[in-house]
């Protein structure tokens, strides 16, 4: 269970008043998620229509067993933005002097009971609920209409962890917009000066703003004002890399670009890979092949010498087969995923925050992957615990992070003298004896293709 946020005053008629709310076992029983989610979000929606109920105000604030159902509206016109600034004497004073590109308020009875088809939430009635957000909050002089974008979540701060947010873009065709709130400021502005306040802006706007940022990358940037017009070749290749000329850690919307221009290879990639990405990284899963060290087999491991053939285990597992780690146990296995580098990346292997407060390390030294890296990267499986650990293929057990350099590497990893696993598929033991640079690499690739021919036995194979 998430902490309890920290407790905030408000005035008592906003506490008194019911709202929308599901509960976070319910909300994430269909699988939770970061940021925002445009895919696969009928079933969320239909989750909410079944499941929601109405109660204090008061008592889901500060509770993060619920989530409050938020309408976030994000007015456009003509590729500007409403933003508003929330005034230092606001009622909530987590977001005193914040930021922001949405539109937001709690679906309370009243919106129901005056919706089309009131004895039920609907998903068609998610625009009702919007206009009557839009109408309440500002004064508007034109006519729009409504785009559902999807659901956002964000549980790193005290605000979020009790709130889900329903994304609807309102495409206006008219600047006469003011907010009614006295305690908000507001005004248009272009999606790049919407950027600079992005270190102010509430954790929700910057999560929404990534995302338009990442949909304008994808398309041709329109010329906004009067200039001398770029050749078609240089206005094709400003599209192409959009997101490609950033140096340093990449951030979500990156990863994803780089992915799916396959300038990051990962295969093999899930139909909803997208769903795998979180802030700055995606998840990798649990590959089939695992080597276990044979208990008692040797007294000590020479690291002049490296280790002999017959001292690990091969154990091959299906998709879903459990594994049973004991403790004090060292494994090492690969990755369902094979990654592909190019030559102005390195890749970095982070744990899974769950899996070490179990007392599980995924890695122990060898988390950074060389620009030019191709191969399945291998994991250092330990278990720090008093009990047995059961994992499962397939499940997911690490993430990636990216970062871009600031220029290509001149030596790329694959053929270079620190390379002993490059083209690996399966789970290689140290190879700390090889460090002539000459050495070749043919009886790797031998071995690194793998046989399953090989014993299928487990560490411990869980009875069922």
């Amino acid at each position: 269970m998430p902490k309890r946020p920290q407790k905030i005053i408000k005035s008592r008629k906003k506490l008194e008043e019911k709202v929308m709310v599901v509960s976070r076992s319910d909300m994430f029983s269909l699988g939770g998620w970061h940021g925002l989610k445009t895919d696969d979000v009928r079933k969320y929606i239909n989750l909410i229509s079944k499941k929601h109920k109405f109660i204090l105000r008061s008592e889901a604030e500060d509770d993060p067993r619920w989530q409050q159902i938020i309408p976030y509206l994000i007015f456009e016109n003509s590729g500007k933005y409403f933003v508003m600034q929330r005034r230092g004497d606001h009622s909530d004073r987590r977001l005193a002097n914040k930021f922001s590109i949405g539109i937001g308020g709690h679906i309370n009875l009243k919106d129901i009971k005056g919706s089309k088809g009131d004895k039920g939430v609907k998903g068609v009635n998610i625009m009702d609920w919007a206009s009557r957000e839009f109408e309440e909050e500002v004064d508007y002089a034109g006519k729009y209409k409504a785009e559902f974008l999807g659901l956002i979540n964000d549980d790193t701060n005290d605000v979020g962890l009790v709130h889900v947010g329903l994304i609807i873009r309102i495409l206006g065709d008219s600047n006469n917009i003011s907010i009614r709130d006295e305690h908000k400021l507001g005004k248009l502005e272009s999606l790049s000066n919407v950027g600079l306040h992005y270190r102010h802006m509430e954790t929700w706007s910057q999560i929404v703003y990534d995302f338009l940022k990442g949909q304008m990358g994808q398309k041709v940037q329109r010329v906004q004002k009067v200039q001398p017009k770029p050749n078609k070749q240089s206005l094709r290749s400003s599209s192409k890399t959009a997101g490609l000329n950033i140096i340093g850690i990449l951030p979500d919307w990156v990863i994803a670009e780089y992915v799916a221009k396959n300038e990051i290879s990962i295969s093999p990639l899930d139909k909803k890979w997208r769903e795998n990405i979180d802030q700055v990284s995606i998840d990798f899963h649990l590959g089939n092949k695992l080597k276990l060290f044979r208990a008692g087999t040797y007294r000590f491991v020479d690291t002049k010498k490296g280790l002999p053939d017959d001292a690990m285990e091969e154990v091959n597992l299906q998709e879903g087969d459990p594994f049973i780690l004991e403790p004090g146990a060292f494994a090492i296995a690969t990755t369902r995923e094979v990654l592909k580098l190019p030559n102005d990346i390195l890749g970095r292997l982070e744990g899974k925050s769950s899996l070490a407060r179990l007392g599980i390390l995924v890695h122990s030294t060898a988390a950074r992957f060389d620009p030019g890296w191709n191969g399945a990267p291998v994991l250092e499986l330990g278990n720090l615990g008093p009990k047995p650990a059961i994992l499962y293929c397939g499940m997911p057990i690490c993430a990636f992070t990216f970062e871009k350099l600031s220029s290509p590497v001149r030596m790329r990893y694959e053929g270079s003298r620190s390379d002993r696993y490059s083209g690996s598929r399966i789970p290689l033991a140290s190879r700390i004896e090889k460090h002539n640079p000459s050495t070749s690499h043919s009886t790797l690739r031998e071995e690194s293709s793998g046989s399953d021919s090989k014993s299928s036995r487990r560490g411990r194979k869980e009875n069922s």
